[in-house]
């Protein structure tokens, strides 16, 4: 249960950084990106709103999930949450806005500026998700892992 509330709090937290960096940094090139885009009724629905949040929280689920399962190997840093978070925005954002922009529905320069957004919100976010979890994982199983490697 830790790893899915911690999850759905980091969620929360990018998906509020994402909006700052939206609205204020990014949000000429959205309009402009949607000039030609025909207003339709679902455009304009409060569910596309919500719907667009649900990607920033199931992210945050699971750069804690991946968080839990690295730090016996690694250790409980922020080290860690940096890898965790790292592995869940090359599968999760790089890919899901290269895939958008190379499909034609979102234009290159817009898909490269909220890649680089998503990056600069992830890197506070795995500061977040180490303070989340540090105390809520098992510590000591590094041992059993790396058993049998030559150490240095």
């Amino acid at each position: 249960m830790r790893i899915l509330w911690s999850g759905l709090i980091l969620g929360l937290f990018l998906n509020f950084l994402g909006w700052i960096g939206n609205v204020f940094l990014l949000g000429p090139l959205w309009e402009g990106a949607f000039l030609s885009v025909p207003v339709t009724a679902w455009r304009e629905s409060p569910w596309r709103d919500v719907i667009s949040l649900l990607p920033d929280f199931v992210y945050g689920i699971a750069i804690c999930w991946a968080y839990a399962g690295l730090a016996p190997r690694y250790g409980r840093s922020v080290a860690t949450a940096l890898r965790a978070t790292a592995l869940v925005f090359a599968v999760g954002a790089l890919t899901t806005y290269v895939g958008i922009a190379n499909s034609g529905l979102l234009p290159w320069t817009l898909a490269a500026a909220t890649t680089l957004l998503a990056l600069v919100t992830f890197v506070p976010g795995a500061w977040l998700a180490h303070a989340l979890m540090r105390k809520h994982v098992v510590p000591g199983h590094a041992a059993a892992v790396t058993a049998g490697r030559p150490t240095s």
